[in-house]
């Protein structure tokens, strides 16, 4: 996956995960350190396999290095949300766009990865770079944004989460077990 080997050499990247772990260090509640991004893409993979979504050879590895891309970028924009305020899902689109730059990934293959970062909160409007690009509805590949939204939440180990009893994420949005 030479793209997702860019990332993880990508200077950027590095201390944008690094000062995130930081940031977090103290939070009770799920991080998004480099251990959840990592739990995204390999759950996001894994639907995707179960799914027959994967494809055969070429477009089964150009699947899988796009859902790792999307993964270990999707919650970069939490520092952002920190810092300034503005929302997660969409300071980590323009982020992503970025970084998906720096790596030389292909501009027409951005706009999947751009639109699940934008998207994996709910249904949020896309916003790539500085939010005036806008994607048609029907441009969209839903299935790879629910895709990326659902490996999200099923990374959340929250039926053996200790701060459980005081987490604002309603029962029908916890996890309540390994296998759904």
């Amino acid at each position: 996956m030479k793209y997702v080997d860019r990332l993880l050499k990508e200077t950027d990247y590095l201390q944008i995960v690094g000062e995130l772990e930081k940031t977090e260090a103290d939070r009770v509640f799920c991080r998004h350190g480099l251990s959840h991004l990592l739990d995204v893409a390999r759950i996001g993979w894994i639907l995707a396999l179960e799914r027959g979504q994967a494809g055969k050879e070429k477009p089964r590895e150009a699947l899988k290095e796009k859902i790792y891309l999307t993964a270990l970028l999707h919650d970069l924009g939490r520092l952002a949300e920190a810092e300034e305020g503005i929302p997660h899902h969409r300071a980590g689109a323009a982020l992503a766009e970025k970084l998906l730059d720096e790596i030389q990934y292909p501009k027409e293959e951005q706009q999947d990865i751009l639109a699940a970062i934008s998207e994996h909160r709910g249904d949020q409007p896309v916003f790539f770079g500085s939010g005036t690009k806008f994607v048609r509805e029907q441009e969209l590949n839903k299935d790879f944004i629910n895709l990326i939204k659902e490996a999200d939440n099923r990374s959340r180990n929250c039926f053996f989460c200790s701060s459980r009893a005081l987490c604002s994420w309603s029962k029908e949005r916890r996890n309540q077990g390994i296998f759904w």
